[in-house]
Protein backbone atom coordinates (compact mmCIF):
# COMPACT_ATOMS: atom_id res chain seq x y z
CA UNK A 1 0.00 0.00 0.00
CA UNK A 2 2.89 2.34 0.73
CA UNK A 3 4.13 1.99 -2.85
CA UNK A 4 0.72 2.98 -4.27
CA UNK A 5 0.62 6.06 -2.05
CA UNK A 6 4.13 6.96 -3.19
CA UNK A 7 3.07 6.70 -6.87
CA UNK A 8 0.05 8.92 -6.29
CA UNK A 9 2.28 11.46 -4.57
CA UNK A 10 4.63 11.50 -7.59
CA UNK A 11 1.65 11.90 -9.94
CA UNK A 12 0.34 14.85 -7.91
CA UNK A 13 3.78 16.44 -7.90
CA UNK A 14 4.03 15.86 -11.65
CA UNK A 15 0.71 17.57 -12.32
CA UNK A 16 1.63 20.50 -10.07
CA UNK A 17 5.03 20.72 -11.77
CA UNK A 18 3.43 20.71 -15.21
CA UNK A 19 1.00 23.46 -14.23
CA UNK A 20 3.84 25.57 -12.86
CA UNK A 21 5.85 24.77 -16.01
CA UNK A 22 2.99 25.96 -18.23
CA UNK A 23 2.82 29.21 -16.28
CA UNK A 24 6.60 29.66 -16.36
CA UNK A 25 6.91 29.11 -20.12
CA UNK A 26 4.12 31.64 -20.51
CA UNK A 27 6.02 34.19 -18.45
CA UNK A 28 9.26 33.40 -20.29
CA UNK A 29 7.45 33.86 -23.60
CA UNK A 30 6.96 37.55 -22.81
CA UNK A 31 10.59 38.01 -23.89
CA UNK A 32 9.30 37.49 -27.47
CA UNK A 33 5.99 39.30 -27.09
CA UNK A 34 2.47 38.80 -25.86
CA UNK A 35 1.50 36.32 -28.61
CA UNK A 36 4.54 34.15 -27.81
CA UNK A 37 3.70 34.21 -24.09
CA UNK A 38 0.10 33.20 -24.68
CA UNK A 39 1.08 30.54 -27.22
CA UNK A 40 3.71 29.02 -24.93
CA UNK A 41 1.35 28.94 -21.97
CA UNK A 42 -1.42 27.35 -24.05
CA UNK A 43 1.07 24.78 -25.37
CA UNK A 44 1.80 23.86 -21.76
CA UNK A 45 -1.88 23.70 -20.88
CA UNK A 46 -2.40 21.36 -23.85
CA UNK A 47 -0.11 18.92 -22.03
CA UNK A 48 -1.40 19.53 -18.51
CA UNK A 49 -5.19 19.20 -18.99
CA UNK A 50 -5.09 15.80 -20.76
CA UNK A 51 -2.62 14.54 -18.16
CA UNK A 52 -5.03 15.57 -15.40
CA UNK A 53 -7.80 13.66 -17.20
CA UNK A 54 -5.56 10.61 -17.60
CA UNK A 55 -4.53 10.66 -13.93
CA UNK A 56 -8.14 10.93 -12.83
CA UNK A 57 -9.26 8.05 -15.06
CA UNK A 58 -6.26 5.75 -14.72
CA UNK A 59 -5.85 5.91 -10.95
CA UNK A 60 -9.49 5.71 -10.01
CA UNK A 61 -9.30 2.08 -8.85
CA UNK A 62 -6.85 0.23 -6.60
CA UNK A 63 -6.22 -3.31 -5.45
CA UNK A 64 -5.88 -6.74 -7.00
CA UNK A 65 -9.64 -7.30 -7.12
CA UNK A 66 -10.06 -4.28 -9.34
CA UNK A 67 -7.43 -5.40 -11.88
CA UNK A 68 -9.86 -5.56 -14.78
CA UNK A 69 -11.24 -2.11 -13.94
CA UNK A 70 -7.72 -0.73 -13.62
CA UNK A 71 -6.74 -1.96 -17.08
CA UNK A 72 -9.95 -0.65 -18.60
CA UNK A 73 -9.53 2.73 -16.93
CA UNK A 74 -5.92 3.01 -18.19
CA UNK A 75 -7.06 2.39 -21.77
CA UNK A 76 -9.94 4.85 -21.41
CA UNK A 77 -7.61 7.42 -19.87
CA UNK A 78 -5.03 7.03 -22.63
CA UNK A 79 -7.66 7.30 -25.37
CA UNK A 80 -9.25 10.32 -23.71
CA UNK A 81 -5.84 11.93 -23.31
CA UNK A 82 -5.12 11.57 -27.03
CA UNK A 83 -8.50 12.98 -28.05
CA UNK A 84 -8.23 15.85 -25.58
CA UNK A 85 -4.73 16.71 -26.81
CA UNK A 86 -5.86 16.73 -30.44
CA UNK A 87 -8.97 18.72 -29.56
CA UNK A 88 -7.05 21.32 -27.58
CA UNK A 89 -4.50 21.76 -30.38
CA UNK A 90 -7.41 22.20 -32.79
CA UNK A 91 -9.06 24.78 -30.54
CA UNK A 92 -5.86 26.78 -30.20
CA UNK A 93 -4.94 26.71 -33.89
CA UNK A 94 -8.46 27.50 -35.11
CA UNK A 95 -9.41 30.18 -32.58
CA UNK A 96 -6.23 31.98 -31.56
CA UNK A 97 -5.33 34.92 -33.82
CA UNK A 98 -2.60 36.07 -34.09
CA UNK A 99 -0.93 32.75 -33.33
CA UNK A 100 2.72 32.16 -32.60
CA UNK A 101 2.83 28.46 -33.57
CA UNK A 102 6.49 27.85 -32.62
CA UNK A 103 5.73 29.17 -29.12
CA UNK A 104 2.79 26.75 -28.80
CA UNK A 105 5.01 23.81 -29.74
CA UNK A 106 7.88 24.98 -27.52
CA UNK A 107 5.52 25.28 -24.55
CA UNK A 108 4.13 21.82 -25.33
CA UNK A 109 7.58 20.21 -25.53
CA UNK A 110 8.93 21.93 -22.41
CA UNK A 111 5.96 20.95 -20.25
CA UNK A 112 5.85 17.44 -21.74
CA UNK A 113 9.52 16.98 -20.86
CA UNK A 114 8.60 17.53 -17.21
CA UNK A 115 6.95 14.08 -17.39
CA UNK A 116 10.49 12.70 -17.36
CA UNK A 117 12.21 15.29 -15.19
CA UNK A 118 9.85 15.49 -12.18
CA UNK A 119 9.88 11.73 -11.39
CA UNK A 120 13.69 11.72 -11.64
CA UNK A 121 13.97 14.65 -9.24
CA UNK A 122 11.48 13.11 -6.80
CA UNK A 123 13.27 9.74 -6.95
CA UNK A 124 16.63 11.33 -6.35
CA UNK A 125 15.28 13.41 -3.46
CA UNK A 126 13.68 10.35 -1.83
CA UNK A 127 16.90 8.33 -2.24
CA UNK A 128 18.93 11.07 -0.53
CA UNK A 129 16.31 11.32 2.23
CA UNK A 130 16.74 7.67 3.29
Amino acid sequence: MRQAEQRLRVIKLLLIGQLLGALLVGVAGFAWGREAALGAMLGGVIVWLPNCYFAFRAFKYRGARAARLIVRSFYAGAAGKMFLTAGLFTLVFVNLRPLNAPAVFIGFVVVQSLSWVVPLIVGRYETNEQ
